[in-house]
């Protein structure tokens, strides 16, 4: 609840009220599930949640500091706001569809892009916990199927094989889509699994992550099998190196841009920089892509309480690819990995 009282002080006019309607957002400020919730917090104090029929008897139990109204229509909402004295709301453009706007249009909407972010950024002792218990499930079940990642399975059996256990050992399916890269299909980035065989002599990139009670992990490891090209070997070991670089840069206080800019620095010094493509990370927590970013366009600097993912990758078209990544906890005096497995 001490996060509610920032954001209420952050509302701060009692004619006002953040009004979210985005699934993440409403169980961010909830704790609570759904396809259909509407959280308002106002500037006095006051929290409501409204959803409907399918969800309202769960949510009368589950919900807690919130005051849980059943959903009755548009109409209905506007009149309660009305009613409350409510006359101003706050929105993040990002996060509002342009039909919920013309609902809306009696009243007078602050933008404000991101208006959570700067809370949803810093994790208290129980997010870290859940992300930590999600990054657990999430190396158990690669473990569990890791012996199957040979020479005849397709990228969507391993994939399929990886799902499983990932409600297996406690999970709540995949955080986003997993991706199996395989042979040169590894020198994609995003690569999206399909059903090509691996190979000896192939390098794998799994891109994988796992839910834990509504909060993500996201590891990636890169896989040798067999008869590998001395080269990618030897890229390899430079982006495990890179990462390390990029790791040993965190700490609250630092810019992201810089520990970007640190990691970028070594891949150029060792032939490598043209090939690494994207930022190096980005932070998660109940979606797998958060604020603070780590990226040569970010204005944000580190805080204490920072959970993000440092993923430094070489990608060389026609030959493979490598990437590494890890969720890193970000304190005062560095950081360090929220991940066991071996690189």
């Amino acid at each position: 609840m001490e996060k509610i009282h920032s954001v209420v002080q952050k509302v701060g006019d009692r004619r006002k009220a953040f009004f979210c309607s985005d699934s993440a957002e409403s169980f961010y400020l909830t704790s609570f599930r759904s396809t259909f919730g509407i959280a308002l917090v106002t500037g006095g104090g006051e929290l409501f949640f409204f959803t409907d029929g399918r969800y309202i008897e769960r949510a009368e139990k589950e919900v807690k500091g919130f005051k849980v109204l059943k959903w009755e229509g548009w109409e209905k909402f506007t009149d309660f706001l009305e009613g409350a004295g409510i006359e101003i709301l706050i929105v993040d453009p990002e996060r509002l569809k342009l039909s919920t706007v013309r609902k809306l249009s009696s009243f007078s909407l602050e933008e404000k892009p991101g208006f959570l972010s700067e809370f949803r950024a810093v994790k208290d002792e129980r997010e870290i916990s859940l992300i930590t218990r999600a990054v657990q499930i999430a190396e158990l079940s690669l473990k569990s199927v890791l012996h199957l990642l040979k020479p005849g399975i397709t990228e969507i059996e391993f994939r399929r094989e990886l799902l499983s256990a990932f409600f297996r050992f406690g999970g709540e399916g995949e955080a986003f889509p997993t991706i199996v890269a395989s042979g040169a299909n590894s020198s994609v980035p995003h690569w999206e699994t399909g059903r090509r065989e691996i190979r000896d002599g192939d390098v794998v990139i799994v891109d994988f992550g796992t839910v834990y009670k509504g909060y993500v992990s996201d590891i990636t490891r890169t896989f040798l099998v067999g008869n590998v090209p001395s080269q990618l070997r030897e890229i390899y070991d430079v982006v495990r190196e890179a990462q390390e670089v990029g790791i040993g840069e965190l700490r609250s206080g630092k810019s992201c841009r810089s520990v970007d800019r640190a990691v970028r620095e070594f891949l150029e010094k060792k032939g490598l920089g043209e090939y690494f493509v994207h930022s190096l990370g980005h932070g998660i927590g109940v979606e797998v892509h958060e604020s603070p970013t780590l990226s040569s366009r970010s204005e944000e600097v580190l805080r204490s309480g920072n959970v993000v993912t440092v993923e430094p990758g070489v990608y060389v078209p026609g030959l493979g690819g490598v990437r590494i990544e890890d969720d890193c906890y970000v304190t005062g005096n560095g950081a360090f990995s929220l991940v066991s497995l071996e690189k």
